[in-house]
């Protein structure tokens, strides 16, 4: 798809300056290694913006809400704005989506995001920044509202969590689906809003075939972004 097509599909499905500060991340993920860093370990990854063009509530914006369920100063400076995901249940395990910047002025733009710790427990970071990389290439689908992406050459080795180290991270799926010999795993969030009610639900769908992650789909109520793990 010619990329004039894929800009003008972009700005019809969102519009508005919410998408064009989008689109410029979406170009910085692309030249990831001129414009991000990434530190952290085992246990936590932050990408850090060389060059911030975006706010923190864009990605809130396609969660379902512009307001971040709750901010925190960040040490030695600045602010942190967290999306939290909660499933409604009594097991629930949330994904905490936290974006850091300069202070908590609306017009401030994030300087960093953390990925939520319960992702990297099933996706290691090279394989989350490798991810990253390809979405810089993702193509937009207005109709479906869906950025698709996926890794290829030596980023597409085979992803071999299990089901067992998804649920750990994760918990038991609100629905599991069987066909084919693939397995999909639905995991429904709901965005938790300042005031602690539950708003609109975002649908994580991972696609196992035995021990191997194929793919990954986020519904979120604003967009939907599709990750294929292997050629």
């Amino acid at each position: 798809m010619p990329r004039i097509v894929l800009v003008l599909a972009a700005a019809l499905v969102l519009g508005g300056c919410v998408w064009s500060r989008l689109l410029d991340w979406k170009r910085q993920l692309k030249e990831f290694d001129r414009y991000i860093e990434a530190v952290g370990d085992g246990d936590s990854l932050t990408l850090r913006f060389k060059q911030p063009c975006m706010r923190p509530a864009d990605i809130g914006y396609l969660l379902g809400s512009e307001t971040p369920s709750s901010t925190a100063p960040r040490e030695g400076g600045g602010v942190l704005a967290t999306w939290l995901l909660r499933r409604d249940r009594a097991d629930s395990i949330g994904l905490e989506v936290t974006l850091g910047a300069a202070d908590g002025q609306e017009k401030t733009l994030a300087d960093s995001l953390l990925v939520p710790p319960q992702v990297l427990r099933f996706i290691p970071p090279e394989r989350l920044l490798a991810m990253a990389r390809a979405f810089g290439s993702a193509e937009i689908d207005r109709n479906k509202r869906q950025a698709a992406a996926g890794v290829s050459g030596p980023d597409a080795k085979p992803l071999t969590p299990g089901r067992g180290v998804v649920v750990a991270a994760l918990g038991e799926p609100d629905l599991t689906e069987s066909d084919a010999g693939t397995d999909r795993l639905t995991y429904r969030f709901r965005l938790v809003q300042p005031d602690g009610v539950l708003g609109k639900p975002s649908d994580l769908v991972l696609e196992l075939r035995g021990e191997q992650l194929l793919a990954a789909r986020l519904k979120a109520p604003n967009f939907n972004a599709w990750m294929k793990f292997t050629d």
